[in-house]
């Protein structure tokens, strides 16, 4: 079992803040929440984060884009007292889950365990770089549990481990040479049990004044990549090890793809009530509210209503068609938006035939799942098991070729017939265009019907007169 820190096992550096000046359109261009210095300034909390943001155990599913990772980087960031100093030990923790020839059995969950008492020590060794004053005023109690922890419960040699952090030019570097150095008193014998571990690192922390610790588990996408039962039984160790530490557990913070609650669902932790589910849900007015936050924010406004942007009557129904319930996909469509306000020489609103102008300039980003039969647009999930299968296969035929141009005969001879090639005139299964012209344009009206946000102005499927059809996506 393998365990990586969301944040590098490297000595602390100081954030670059966004400065005076408002960013601009620079604020749309990543959409990543990690790269986004300034996302608490224009932070919106879904409408369930007030029961995300409590002090009890949860389990928050999101599905891409749904803004898990800004919601774990603003609980993160609201753990702080007004003199700059945390209100509790945050730990980054990502596991990793068991490949696929093990068993998640008792000796995984062992592992599971180890790695996330390392974590705590690297959270531990980090708090004390940053504020190495509270370990002094600390009671020499407390101080020994921290010695001890940090020695016993790091994964390989302490001194290795955190050399880089003793050897640093930043307030705490002499106080982790003399914990590295210093003797290792004895508070527990070596196989305690992880609820009698945890009691005790508790109790240190509380000498330094921390009300608690607070484990957050984000990334963890690629749990949904493992087999669908070897999931489930990973899921439900992985769930079982939170009853280990019984009334001296942490606080649990783990964010989940919305695919992976149905197996979630059924362990043991959330059956009796020891953690919370909670799914971001996002609606119309929420994401407006997102919109405006950033808008004004990238601008440097008190407020910035969407109207003043575009006043596009068509907008909004467009926002919800393609961003469908993510506030990655709604801010990605203003983006663009955005870019071509900030060049006008006149702050005037962007008219209706200039944003259908731009938003055919800028592809969609589309997936297809030919598993489930499903096909993402922009935020918007598509289910196609109505579509007729060869209209389906025409699709898929598009979808694997998007970006050029197909012909109509292309669409017919290997997507619609499923041949290996196009025949050529005099070939005995040769056909006249005239013969499936109708066809393929007929199946062409459906596709568009199905997945285009505005059928009526396509954006995806793109005919080229005289040549063929285009799949505009954007990966």
């Amino acid at each position: 079992m393998s365990t990586e820190l969301l944040e590098s096992e490297s000595p602390p550096k100081r954030s670059a803040g966004s400065g005076a000046n408002p960013p601009g359109p620079v604020a749309f261009r990543f959409l990543r929440a990690e790269e986004e210095p300034w996302l608490s300034a224009c932070f919106v909390p879904p409408p369930e984060f007030s029961r995300m943001a409590e002090s009890r155990s949860c389990v928050i599913f999101g599905e891409p884009g749904s803004g898990k990772t800004a919601i774990c980087r603003e609980l993160q960031a609201r753990n702080t007292r007004p003199d700059g100093r945390p209100v509790r030990l945050m730990t980054p923790w990502r596991p990793s889950p068991p490949p696929l020839e093990v068993r998640p059995d008792l000796a995984w969950v062992r592992r599971l365990v180890e790695g996330l008492l390392d974590a705590c020590a690297a959270a531990l060794v980090q708090y004390l770089c940053r504020f190495p004053e509270d370990y002094t005023r600390a009671p020499t109690w407390a101080q020994d549990r921290l010695i001890w922890f940090i020695h016993r419960y790091t994964l390989g040699q302490p001194e290795v481990r955190w050399g880089p952090w003793a050897e640093g030019s930043y307030p705490g570097a002499p106080l982790i040479r003399r914990i590295l150095s210093a003797p290792v008193p004895v508070i527990l014998y070596d196989d305690a049990s992880p609820e009698m571990v945890m009691a005790e690192l508790l109790s240190g922390l509380g000498g330094l004044g921390l009300e608690g610790l607070w484990v957050i588990a984000d990334g963890l996408e690629g749990w949904a990549n493992v087999a669908s039962e070897h999931l489930t039984e990973s899921l439900k160790s992985f769930l079982s090890t939170l009853s280990l530490f019984g009334q001296y557990s942490p606080v649990y913070k783990l964010f989940l793809p919305d695919e992976m609650e149905p197996a979630i669902s059924r362990a043991e932790g959330l059956s009796r009530r020891r953690i919370e589910g909670v799914r971001i849900r996002w609606d119309a007015p929420a994401l407006k509210s997102l919109l405006e936050r950033r808008l004004a924010f990238a601008f440097g406004r008190e407020t910035f209503p969407l109207e003043q942007l575009c006043n596009a009557p068509g907008l909004p129904g467009w926002l919800e068609k393609v961003g469908g319930t993510s506030p990655r996909e709604w801010l990605d469509q203003v983006a663009l938006l955005a870019e071509y306000y900030a060049m006008q020489p006149q702050s005037a609103p962007i008219d209706e035939e200039t944003w259908k102008t731009l938003r055919r300039e800028h592809p969609l980003r589309v997936y297809l799942d030919e598993e489930k039969r499903q096909v993402r647009i922009g935020g918007r999930l598509i289910n196609l098991e109505d579509l007729p299968a060869k209209t389906y296969e025409m699709l898929r035929y598009l979808y694997r070729h998007s970006g050029r141009v197909v012909t109509k005969a292309e669409l017919y001879f290997r997507a619609y017939l499923g041949k290996d090639r196009v025949p050529r005139q005099g070939d005995n299964d040769y056909e006249w265009p005239t013969r499936y012209a109708g066809l393929i344009d007929t199946n062409l009206w459906r596709l568009r019907q199905a997945i285009e946000p505005d059928p009526d102005d396509p954006v995806l499927l793109i005919t080229r007169r005289g040549h063929g059809v285009i799949l505009q996506v954007r990966w």
